[in-house]
């Protein structure tokens, strides 16, 4: 029997034996062992998980963004297949079939909450994926999220939106970190949710010109009419500047990972955000609930400046700088 540990290709062994004498062999993420055509002919093994998306400004859950996952590891992207689908020539039946396992799973979407579910715009025209649409009846809970928003005026995915817009579906749009030019790229789409991606989002704390780009998409969104979601949010230091920034919708590993169904975001962090509003320099302490506050030694909240040196010391404007 062999050992075997996730990060190393299978013909790389460590240099290590255990006390049982097994070798420890680290293998590479699965390939993907069949044609794209057999995976779709077994549509079970495509599945949606979910991840909270929650307002920056207290913490409410208002929605979820769908993952789109094949075969039983729950930890792999779903990028390979959708690739191999368009090297194939089958994005369309691979994106009804992923958008078809994201539909089924609103019966348990809990009430007055939005569902994101990505589509490639060329896949949007495809009959496979209108059928899904169509069969899904009322779709005002549906966030169609498109993966590129480089959509020209005569692009007939623009037209099928417009028409999915009539019956109550909304629309996002991401921008990449190329920023401004991939803004202009959103004046004729006019999505009612713009994405900001984990490349402008991480350590947006520490770099000027990331919080400059995405004030720029916030400046952008006011003009359009449409909501900022800041994605792949990891730390209480990014949420913070973001918030300042003007973003109001977050998700990521901050607020919860995904998961099959709908899991609730973090409490602790949703906690620290409604805090946050009125005592930005005060974050949850981390306790037992069972025992009495006198126990623990001190109240809720830490008070962050308390553990600064005089060097470090201060909140900024726009919220705590979080050690």
């Amino acid at each position: 029997m062999t050992t075997v540990l996730p990060g190393r290709p299978p013909e790389d062994p460590l240099n290590f034996t255990g006390s049982s004498g097994l070798a420890v062999i680290a293998p590479r993420e699965p390939e993907i062992a069949e044609p794209i055509a057999q995976t779709l002919s077994r549509p079970a093994t495509i599945r949606s998980i979910h991840r909270p998306v929650v307002a920056l400004a207290d913490g409410t859950c208002l929605g979820y963004q769908a993952t789109i996952r094949v075969g039983d590891w729950a930890a792999r992207s779903a990028a390979p297949y959708f690739e191999a689908a368009a090297q194939a020539g089958l994005s369309g039946q691979l994106g009804a079939l992923a958008l078809q396992a994201a539909v089924q799973m609103r019966v348990a979407l809990p009430v007055e909450k939005f569902l994101a579910v990505e589509m490639d715009a060329d896949a949007l025209t495809h009959s496979d994926v209108l059928d899904v649409l169509e069969r899904a009846g009322e779709i005002s809970d549906l966030v169609l999220s498109l993966i590129s928003p480089h959509l020209a005026p005569q692009h007939p995915a623009i037209e099928v939106i417009s028409e999915l817009r009539g019956r109550g579906l909304l629309v996002a749009a991401g921008t990449g970190v190329a920023g401004l030019d991939d803004l202009t790229a959103l004046e004729h789409l006019v999505p009612d949710l713009i994405r900001v991606p984990a490349e402008l989002v991480r350590d947006v704390h520490q770099y000027a010109v990331r919080r400059r780009l995405i004030e720029n998409v916030v400046d952008l969104a006011e003009e359009l009419g449409a909501a900022v979601l800041a994605e792949d949010v990891e730390s209480l230091d990014e949420a913070s500047v973001l918030r300042g920034s003007g973003v109001r919708l977050g998700s990521g590993w901050l607020f919860g990972r995904a998961r099959p169904g709908f899991a609730n975001p973090s409490p602790e962090v949703c906690e620290w955000l409604r805090v946050w509003n009125t005592q930005p320099g005060l974050i949850p302490r981390q306790f037992d609930p069972t025992q009495p506050l006198g126990e623990i030694g001190g109240g809720r909240y830490i008070d962050l400046d308390s553990y600064r040196t005089a060097e470090s010391a201060g909140v900024d404007e726009n919220g705590p700088r979080l050690l």
